[in-house]
């Protein structure tokens, strides 16, 4: 078995180290890829032979098998290979070169790959370019090597290749009258493979529209700024279809566009703004280094595309319209429907989560922005106090302290920390006075995270029982409501701050894991900032759903097809510390995140045919918490529900227009008992729409049990049809981790 397994990432290494120069790892667009370097045999040979070379010693130096395997390590010898092989004559003195010049160009990738990781930035193919200048500076002294003439037969070369028919096509190809500048753009995609036919430049943009439509779109688009860049200051177009520096403009659209950033208009935008830019960087770089003799091959496209990702990281405004792939999937289409559709929680995953810091129902007095304080730098806070069902404050008159329904509760920790200040000893004001010298009162504030911290104010004097540099985990008690400092009645003032000081700065950050009352409905947040007058009180967890969809990794799920049939599931997580369910037998895999909050599929991949895809679509997005009749929408990834022909229209037009959506409904519908309950009641329904118009519905019941077991059916007009029973398996097993 681990013998297959090596054999098949290694073929999956030498695939997607050809697809991965368009960043993809697509099988079909790499195979026809590997077909395109071969139509110059032996820079095809050359190219073949670097890629097993930098994988190989990868692989012993043991390095990640999953980096291997998505090619990451050998799409840089791929280049160095394929353009050596072009350059020189076939040699035994060569082919040691090659090898040679892989292994240097693989490590020149993993140092690399450790010096841009820290920055968050890609390696692209500066690996390439470094390797094949060393080759290309050397190999003046090497009077053993020649260079190339196989350009000058190339009728020769064909006809070994693939007889007398592959001639004809070639040169039916190259005899095509008009269009010159589609001529070029077919040259400039095959001069990625250092091919300089038409025919390797129709493969490919075959290979590439199959791929994906957006980049197949972007790489026109690209081209054909430039090519009208050209044309405006008067440059001769024509040197791109002998030269192999065309490219750039192609793999600098698709970078740009659709790959680094998710697409969309704005994403299009830059990217017709940065082609005349990477022409001129082009031209002037073209004029230095023909000092050396040297090709910039892809320099401009490597300079762009990193100046550009480098500078939207270095924004302090970001700018939703203009955002990098928070995370990347296979296509550019499925990373910009995944970023469409992700719930708030997977959008907000990287936030440091900060719970209310009480507990019960309580009511915001005062929010962002406030009509009394909380203004300019202290702009983002929160007052919170306790009213009745008469909306009022206090019992009594109100004219003491302990008259006010907040007086004297606890203050829980929001988020687990070590307390960075506090300050105590300052008398609670009586009711209708305030404290203009301290004007903060009694506070605490904890450290979370470098740059994240809490301060909690006006707390009741002597009530603090803690002390600075103690270590507090998340819902200790830090102290009670007071009427201190700035305060004319009890209440808690709370705010998110990046400096450790009382009264420093706010940050606009949202809270976590909240419901907001209204009528006696619930609505549960799972990332959001309360607006005044909103009743909110932390989410209580459902200990059934809790147990339920916890799924650590490791963990193994029993499902039941019949009386007889039996499946497992198992749980694991990848080196990025994604974790997905996978079904082995079916090859099948749905990737989640899971917090305290609830359990959010983010993709699928595999069989919709399979049991998994239902257990996708029937528990898409459950919150741990149970609040009777609540229900909640979410988005799901169109490309998952609608058929391809479709699809392909909507993939061409989708970083300006998504007409088909998918959304998911799940309401929370009874308890068998509520005090001590062995089982809830979910509901979940998925709708198709097409321009806004409902098209299908699937209708499921969800039935979850104490013991952990979850039964699904399907939910039809008049009866409903059981389709899943899964049972998590008692026995511990290892940490899977793959």
């Amino acid at each position: 078995m681990t013998e297959k397994n090596n054999i098949k990432t290694f073929s999956n290494a030498l695939l997607n180290s050809y697809s991965q120069i368009f960043f993809s790892e697509n099988k079909l667009f790499a195979g026809l890829l590997l077909i395109v370097s071969f139509l110059d045999f032996w820079a095809g040979l050359y190219g073949l032979l670097s890629v097993i070379t930098a994988n190989i010693i990868a692989s012993v130096l043991g390095y990640d098998k999953l980096s291997i395997k998505k090619g990451l390590y050998g799409f840089n010898a791929l280049l160095v290979g394929l353009g050596t092989g072009v350059i020189f004559q076939p040699s035994i003195e060569l082919t040691v070169i090659v090898i040679f010049a892989a292994i240097l160009t693989l490590f020149i990738t993993l140092a690399l790959q450790g010096i841009f990781t820290k920055y968050a930035l890609p390696y692209l193919s500066i690996p390439f370019l470094l390797g094949i200048w060393v080759i290309i500076l050397a190999t003046k002294d090497f009077t053993a090597l020649g260079l190339s003439e196989r350009s000058i037969y190339t009728y020769n070369e064909l006809y070994a290749l693939g007889g007398k028919n592959l001639v004809n096509i070639y040169e039916w190809f190259n005899n095509i009258q008009g269009f010159e500048s589609l001529k070029i753009y077919l040259l400039s995609l095959g001069a990625i493979f250092f091919q300089n036919n038409i025919l390797a430049g129709i493969i490919i943009a075959i290979g590439l529209l199959y791929y994906s439509r957006i980049a197949f779109s972007l790489s026109l688009i690209g081209f054909w700024s430039a090519w009208l860049f050209y044309k405006l200051i008067g440059a001769d177009f024509s040197t791109l279809a002998y030269t192999f520096i065309g490219f750039n403009y192609i793999l600098t659209s698709i970078a740009i566009g659709g790959y680094f950033i998710i697409p969309s208009e704005r994403s299009y935008f830059w990217t017709i703004i940065l082609l005349p830019i990477t022409v001129m960087l082009t031209a002037s770089l073209g004029h230095i280094f023909y000092v050396w003799q040297i090709s910039i091959y892809s320099l401009p496209f490597n300079i762009i595309v990193l100046l550009f990702i480098y500078v939207l990281k270095l924004r302090i405004i970001k700018n939703k319209k203009l955002t990098d792939t928070f995370i990347r999937q296979k296509t550019p289409e499925q990373t910009l429907y995944l970023h469409h559709t992700a719930t708030e929680e997977l959008k907000n995953k990287n936030y440091f989560p900060v719970n209310l810091p009480f507990k019960g129902n309580w009511t915001v007095m005062q929010a962002h922005n406030g009509d009394y304080t909380h203004k300019d730098k202290w702009k983002h806070a929160w007052d919170f106090v306790i009213l009745d069902d008469d909306e009022k404050q206090f019992q009594n008159e109100g004219n003491y302290c302990k008259d006010y329904f907040c007086f004297d509760k606890p203050v829980f920790a929001p988020a687990s920390g070590i307390i960075s200040e506090l300050l105590d000893g300052i008398p609670d004001n009586k009711v209708g006075d305030i404290n203009t010298e301290q004007n903060w009162g009694n506070s605490v504030v904890i450290k979370h995270s470098e740059y994240l911290y809490t301060q909690i104010s006006h707390l009741k004097e002597g009530s603090i029982k803690i002390k600075k540099g103690d270590f507090i985990k998340k819902g200790d008690i830090i102290g009670k409501v007071g009427n201190s400092g700035h305060s004319p009645y009890p209440h808690i003032h709370f705010q998110i701050q990046a400096t450790p000081f009382i009264g420093s700065e706010t940050l606009d950050y949202p809270l976590h894991n909240y419901v907001i009352k209204s009528e006696n409905k619930y609505k549960l947040i799972t990332f959001g900032k309360p607006k005044t007058k909103q009743k909110i009180a932390v989410a209580a967890s459902n200990k059934i759903l809790e147990k339920a969809l916890h799924l650590v990794s490791g963990k193994k799920l029993e499902i039941s097809l019949d009386k007889n049939k039996k499946r497992i599931w198992e749980i694991r997580t990848n080196i990025w510390n994604q974790s997905y369910i996978l079904d082995k037998e079916k090859n099948t895999s749905i990737y989640f995140y899971e917090n305290e909050s609830g359990l959010y599929f983010t993709n699928f991949y595999g069989d919709k045919e399979s049991e998994l895809f239902i257990f996708f679509q029937a528990l898409y997005n459950v919150k741990k918490s149970f609040y009777k009749n609540t229900s909640m929408k979410s988005i799901i990834r169109p490309d998952l529900f609608f058929n391809k022909p479709v699809m392909i229209f909507q993939d061409f037009i989708a970083p300006f227009y998504i007409f088909l959506k998918s959304e998911y409904t799940l309401k929370y519908n009874s308890v068998d008992d509520d005090f001590i309950p062995d089982f809830v009641k979910l509901s979940s329904r998925i709708t198709k729409f097409v321009f806004g118009k409902s098209k299908e519905v699937l209708n499921y019941d969800i039935k979850i049990y104490r013991s952990g077991k979850t039964e699904i059916f399907f939910a039809g007009k008049n009866k409903e049809t059981k389709l899943l029973e899964i049972t998590p398996v008692k026995k511990i097993y290892k940490l899977n981790t793959t």
